[in-house]
């Protein structure tokens, strides 16, 4: 592992990622293993850490939960997988979910309008062609359904 001679220790690095950005707390474990710190360093440093609570993955993830839902560039399914991706828990992301207080279907709606607007126009653009790119972007079916009838049939 790593030698200790002229080095940050484990708890001085994460210190420092997060004094720029908030990490969760998988995304620091892993960037301290990346630095090969040893392991009962990075529990220890992590221990602290949410100790003092500079890291609170439940805030956290409602907080980017809350910034992906005003982005309005994604759907529900693929914001939860940013943060499934991000390292947070099942819980945590059914926590923030159920915190913020949004109708999905009409915040898919608004989106899957808004992506088809910016990408397709009306007249050139082949329905089934669409829908195939609101599907793979992970959109409900219904939200999908609604916004091509407004963006076929409602100009």
């Amino acid at each position: 592992m790593k030698q200790q001679n002229n080095t940050k220790t484990a708890l001085i690095y994460a210190v420092d990622l997060l004094a720029t950005r908030p990490y969760s707390t998988q995304q620091l474990i892993t960037k301290l293993k990346r630095k090969e710190y040893a392991p009962e360093e990075i529990q220890e440093a992590i221990n602290r850490l949410t100790a003092r609570h500079y890291l609170d993955d439940t805030d956290l993830c409602q907080r980017q939960y809350q910034a992906y839902i005003n982005e309005k560039h994604r759907s529900i399914k693929a914001i939860k997988y940013k943060l499934m991706e991000k390292g947070f828990s099942q819980s945590d992301i059914q926590n923030a979910q159920e915190e913020t207080d949004i109708d999905e279907i009409d915040y898919e709606y608004t989106v899957c309008l808004r992506l088809l607007n910016s990408h397709y126009t009306p007249s050139k653009a082949d329905k089934l062609k669409c829908q195939g790119y609101l599907y793979r972007k992970g959109f409900n079916y219904s939200a999908i359904r609604l916004a091509i009838e407004d963006f076929f049939y409602n100009p």
